[in-house]
């Protein structure tokens, strides 16, 4: 279905999606907002198939995975999570973005209530994120770790 439309349209209807999920995400929360925050995060990363790069695939099944942690959707968050870090690590992307995925993982297994995964992903993400010599690249990451549930320091 998303050959419907340009590749253009698609990339700029992808973009918006996303930046939309993200001000769902910032703002007040409700249950018609969190299905559309679910929604969009989706459809973004739908409309990134076909046209996106292995970064933008990643961040989408990861932007995806991060909804559903924050939903509690802890099946669908662990599948994006891993979906993401997988693609994340047999393509060429930035190392912060591997880092991201880590977190990512991290996050869905703490909705899942798996601790020692929780732990060593969070773990396996400081640790990636000491070779990200973008200082600002790394504390997005950092300080996305920091509100993963039940991780301490």
């Amino acid at each position: 279905m998303t050959d419907l439309l340009e590749p253009a349209a698609q990339r700029a209807l992808a973009v918006r999606l996303f930046n939309r999920t993200w001000e769902l995400l910032e703002g007040p929360r409700d249950e018609a907002g969190d299905r559309e925050m679910l929604a969009t995060a989706l459809a973004s990363r739908l409309h990134w198939e076909g046209i996106g790069t292995d970064e933008n695939l990643a961040a989408g099944d990861w932007l995806v995975a991060h909804v559903a942690s924050h939903l509690g959707h802890a099946d669908l968050a662990l599948d994006f999570a891993s979906a993401a870090h997988a693609r994340a690590t047999t393509a060429d992307v930035p190392l912060w973005l591997v880092a991201s995925t880590q977190e990512g993982l991290a996050r869905a297994h703490a909705v899942a209530g798996h601790d020692d995964e929780r732990d060593q992903w969070a773990a396996d993400a400081r640790t990636t994120l000491a070779g990200v010599t973008d200082t600002e690249d790394r504390e997005l990451i950092e300080s996305q770790l920091a509100t993963v549930p039940g991780l301490s320091g």
